[in-house]
């Protein structure tokens, strides 16, 4: 998508300097991305405590569990 929009200069250099992004579009590109994997970030950080995240060994254990609960023979599955 194409869009005009004003910036200071200073900031647009400063922008591709930090970026080492070769022109204004890429380093605009980079910017957005990476405000938004910030954002995105942000909000998983926000549920900390709200939600219940299994750690790897909860997850080996279930896997266990539904191997022993299976078929034997069928690698797996039932």
């Amino acid at each position: 998508m194409r869009a005009t929009i004003s910036i200071p200069d200073g900031r647009l250099e400063e922008l591709m300097e930090l970026t080492g992004a070769e022109t204004r579009t890429a380093a605009i590109n980079v910017a957005i991305e990476t405000f938004v994997r910030q954002a995105k970030l942000r909000r998983l950080l926000a549920l900390e405590g709200n939600v219940d995240i299994l750690g790897n060994d909860d997850i080996e254990a279930m896997d266990d569990s539904e191997f022993r609960g299976s078929s034997e023979g069928d690698g797996g599955r039932t």
